[in-house]
């Protein structure tokens, strides 16, 4: 769990034995803080940085520390998970994984939050769920997200070196699929990570064959930092 704040400034300042005016139309406006809460497995909990602070939850958190609106950060991701962990409770199926009611996405709605950033991107091809398995459990999770007006950010796949090509494949496959279903809310970083064969970049591979070091981190980073979902939350 991470929280940081920024500064605020009161600028409501009058002269000495002025009169303060109402504004007949008054500018609306937005409030002083936001909530993001990320979710999703263990990159997210940042599996591959060292020290902790190089993780990418870290490095946005840092980087907005002096944000003049207010940010509040809640990290419920963790090693292992999938995308059936992070579903409602009401979703899960007989045969898969039961949903983690502590981190899934009603555990995240608790907070109250202005953006849900989601992050699963290996772990469900990894025990061979199937795309159409995939995308209905995000869905589910964006569902409750539009229902309660809640801004999100959904990563797309990361590379990963499984010995099958076809696993390979599948990642590549399946992170063009979100793409073209979350458009918007969607972060493709899958490109920027992944070598021809699909296998993760050596400048940007942990070493073990799953997760991404601190510059592939830095780059996950800056795909957050910089996306105008996320802009538009902050400012």
């Amino acid at each position: 769990m991470f929280i940081s704040c920024g500064k605020n400034e009161n600028a409501d300042i009058k002269e000495p034995g002025t009169t303060p005016t109402t504004p007949t139309n008054p500018a609306p406006t937005k409030t002083d803080s936001a909530t993001i809460v990320i979710i999703g497995s263990s990159t997210a909990a940042g599996m591959g940085a060292s020290p902790t602070d190089s993780s990418w939850v870290n490095r946005l958190k840092l980087s907005t520390k002096e944000n003049k609106r207010v940010l509040s950060y809640f990290n419920l991701g963790i090693f292992g998970l999938t995308t059936y962990q992070g579903i409602p409770k009401s979703f899960t199926k007989p045969g898969r994984p039961a949903t983690d009611t502590l981190h899934n996405i009603t555990a995240a709605l608790s907070f109250r939050p202005s953006l849900v950033i989601m992050s699963y991107p290996t772990n469900d091809v990894a025990y061979d769920y199937t795309d159409d398995e995939i995308m209905d459990n995000f869905n589910e999770m964006i569902r409750l997200l539009d229902s309660a007006k809640v801004k999100y950010i959904i990563f797309g796949t990361q590379p990963r070196n499984f010995p099958d090509a076809a696993y390979r494949i599948r990642l590549k496959n399946l992170n063009v699929k979100m793409q073209a279903a979350f458009g918007e809310h969607f972060s493709n970083v899958y490109d920027t990570l992944a070598a021809e064969d699909g296998t993760i970049r050596a400048a940007v591979a942990y070493g073990d064959g799953v997760h991404v070091n601190n510059t592939g981190h830095d780059i996950l980073y800056h795909k957050i930092a910089d996306h105008a979902v996320f802009q538009e939350v902050i400012k």
